[in-house]
């Protein structure tokens, strides 16, 4: 018989996303630690009642790419 604890294998660490603003309506918007990113941009929150789907409000640019040439924009 081969006993093991049920803890034996290591947690993953969650991934810190950061914390993001989404719009509910053009009066109500929701904030809270982004629980997922998707390559169109929009993101997932964990609002502490559940979770909500949106596009960031502020900041929601993505990065510019390393390759992408410097004079971009002269």
């Amino acid at each position: 018989m081969i006993r093991f604890a049920l803890n034996a294998f290591p947690q993953l660490a969650p991934v810190n996303h950061g914390y993001a603003t989404i719009a509910l309506s053009g009066h109500q918007s929701a904030q809270g630690p982004v629980v997922r990113k998707f390559r169109d941009g929009r993101v997932v929150i964990d609002t502490g009642r559940g979770r909500l789907t949106g596009r960031p409000l502020a900041g929601g640019q993505e990065p510019i790419p390393v390759w992408a040439p410097i004079f971009v924009g002269m």
